[in-house]
């Protein structure tokens, strides 16, 4: 068979795994945790981020990185940069700051008073670090009656 032989099934063999592992990254499942703490100067808040893992490939999250906006307008960011564990078939908590804009908030309230609606749809959107794949990330909630 040959070192070329020998190369191509490493290569392919390679292959499938990244193929198999940027699959089951996709299908990590995200859903809000606990807010933990909040500081108003500057305006942070804590939280958590729940991570549900279905597939048999354990996963370290290694960064998180979002925009947040509030029917289109920019309120804020959310991050984290400290890897995380997330077992085979299990759920691993992710902890998140979310540092809001003050201008973007002030809109906000603004467009709530002017438009006479209470209700609000956040949206996060960013990338997600896990196992060194990069995967988009999104997030959207309705707030308000």
């Amino acid at each position: 068979m040959g070192d070329l032989g020998a190369v191509l099934i490493i290569a392919g063999a390679a292959g499938l795994y990244l193929w198999n592992l940027k699959k089951a990254a996709s299908n990590l499942q995200y859903f809000p945790g606990s807010i933990t703490g909040f500081n108003l100067f500057p305006p942070t808040i804590y939280v958590e981020l729940i991570v549900q893992n279905t597939s048999n490939v354990s996963f370290t999250i290694s960064s998180l990185a979002a925009n947040v906006t509030s029917d289109s307008t920019q309120v804020g960011n959310v991050s984290d940069f400290t890897p995380v564990q997330i077992p085979a078939n299990s759920q691993g908590i992710l902890p998140l700051t979310l540092t809001l804009q003050p201008i973007g908030l002030t809109n906000d309230i603004i467009s709530i008073i002017t438009g006479g609606v209470g209700n609000r749809t956040i949206l996060i959107q960013g990338s997600v670090n896990a196992n060194g794949m990069q995967q988009p990330f999104s997030l959207s909630y309705k707030v308000g009656v």
